[in-house]
């Protein structure tokens, strides 16, 4: 594991942290508290898990090797930190295999992981993946961020912890359970920072679907109602997972809550 902490860093006290799978997740699924402290100056920082080298790649990418690859993501994902002016950064460089395993099995990780946890002791905001995520990577990082935040004492868990959209929208849960995260303002800060991952976005304009995406939840929020925001990132209440709610009971909650909304 690498701690990098940014030129730029200001030494604010870390007040939101994200933990995501891949280089460029936290930039996607993380940009609430990314934007908050860089609008206000209360500190954020970040944790990857996975070293990225096996990604899909562009033609221009196709003869860089894997263990190239992770290092080139890596030295992208520090770019970001900078831009962002993040006060520190979590390289794990797992495999997404290892991630998967420590999610089913346990392992050093989720410890590891716990450690960085208990040396931010004044988080208001924990950022993570969610449940219902399609991509299993993205599901097995938030199962091992939620196992290492479950090995803190009560006092020093997070206030709160969300599970963020990113290989899935989360327009679809019942309205009580989705939480809309107002990042109107964010787009130039958004833009900057996904201009860091020049090997992801070119093959997968992801820096542009992003903000898309966005829009698209400001607009579509409410039916009845003109638009109050212009950039909304979609959310769900993880913090039960931390206080002694199971994922399978947190799972059919929210789906039984769903289905009683269905105007069938």
């Amino acid at each position: 594991m690498e701690k990098f902490v940014p030129k730029s860093a200001s030494g604010a006290a870390v007040r939101y942290m994200a933990v995501s799978a891949h280089k460029d997740d936290v930039e996607m699924l993380a940009l609430d508290g990314i934007f908050k402290a860089y609008r206000d100056g209360g500190g954020f920082a970040a944790a990857v898990l996975t070293d990225g080298g096996q990604c899909p790649r562009s033609k221009e990418y196709a003869a860089v090797g894997d263990e190239d690859m992770a290092l080139l993501r890596t030295a992208e994902q520090k770019r970001a930190a900078e831009a962002g002016k993040y006060e520190a950064l979590w390289l794990f460089e797992r495999t997404s295999a290892e991630v998967k395993r420590t999610a089913k099995e346990g392992g050093s990780l989720a410890d590891e992981l716990a450690e960085v946890f208990a040396s931010l002791p004044a988080l208001e905001a924990v950022y993570l993946h969610n449940p219902f995520d399609r991509h299993p990577t993205h599901v097995a990082a938030c199962e091992v961020a939620l196992a290492a935040i479950n090995r803190l004492d009560e006092r020093h868990k997070p206030l709160k912890v969300y599970g963020c959209e990113v290989w899935r929208d989360l327009d679809w849960p019942a309205d009580a359970d989705k939480i809309a995260l107002d990042v109107s303002g964010s787009d130039d800060l958004a833009a900057r920072l996904m201009a860091c991952f020049v090997s992801q976005n070119a093959v997968k304009r992801y820096d542009i679907a992003s903000m898309a995406r966005r829009a698209a939840n400001a607009t579509f929020y409410q039916s009845h109602e003109g638009d109050e925001a212009t950039a909304l990132i979609y959310a769900l209440d993880l913090t039960p997972l931390t206080k002694g709610q199971s994922m399978e009971d947190f799972a059919a909650e929210k789906l039984d809550n769903f289905r009683r909304e269905l105007h069938i």
